[in-house]
Order: C-alpha cells, then structure tokens, then sequence
C-alpha cells in the first residue's frame, strides 16, 4: 500500500512538473527576445541620434520622419514629444553642447535604458 502511494504521488509530480517546465522555458524565452529587442533598439536609436544634425529645420524634419524616430516616440513622455515637436522653437545651446534638441533625445532613449532596466 505504501508503495502504491509513493509511485501514485512520484506520477503526479512528474506529470505537474512535465506541464511546468515547457511553460517555464517559453516565460523564459519570451522575456529574453524581449530584452534582445530592447537592447537592439536602443542601439538604433542611439546610433542614429549619433548621426543626426538638428541644426537646421530640414535636418530636424528629416530626423522626424526617420523609422527609428517612429519607433522612439511611442515610448517618449508626451512633453518630451511636444518639446522636440514644438513648431518655431529656439532653444539655445551650451551646457553639454550646441545640439539641445539631440540631447533631448539622448536623454530619453537612457531614460527608456534605465526604465527597462538595460543599463
């Protein structure tokens, strides 16, 4: 009888544990693409921002309709987006460099690095 019981409780822990594991792996697996994503993202984004001049209004406006500036804004605070999307704005440089707008946006995509905790 002891036995019966014993193989009767090793069958249901093997069975609970046979649905648990697959299911453990995909959580697992899902949160790493996730990050996998993030990470590439916030290297786009970077690199791109690296790369961008907002000295003038075509530069901004080509920065604007860029795919990687699409896919910054949907992340961005809604006063981040107004600030940088703000029609006839003069922000004056210095500080940290001539570029306030880039710096703007620098500090929002290691906002999002931050909140993600990426970095």
């Amino acid at each position: 009888m002891k036995e019966t019981i014993i193989g009767l409780i090793s069958a249901l822990v093997g069975f609970i544990s046979g649905l648990l594991v697959p299911w453990i792996k995909w959580e697992i697996e899902k949160r790493q693409k996730r990050h996998d994503y993030r990470m590439k993202l916030i290297a786009t984004w970077k690199a791109k921002l690296a790369a961008a001049e907002f000295h003038s209004p075509e530069s901004r406006s080509s920065f604007g309709s860029s795919p990687e500036y699409s896919s910054l804004r949907s992340h961005m605070t809604t006063a981040m987006i107004e600030k940088f999307e703000a029609a006839r704005t003069m922000y004056v440089g210095g500080g940290r460099g001539d570029d306030v707008r880039k710096q703007m946006l620098l500090d929002e995509v290691s906002r999002l690095e931050k909140h993600w905790g990426l970095s």
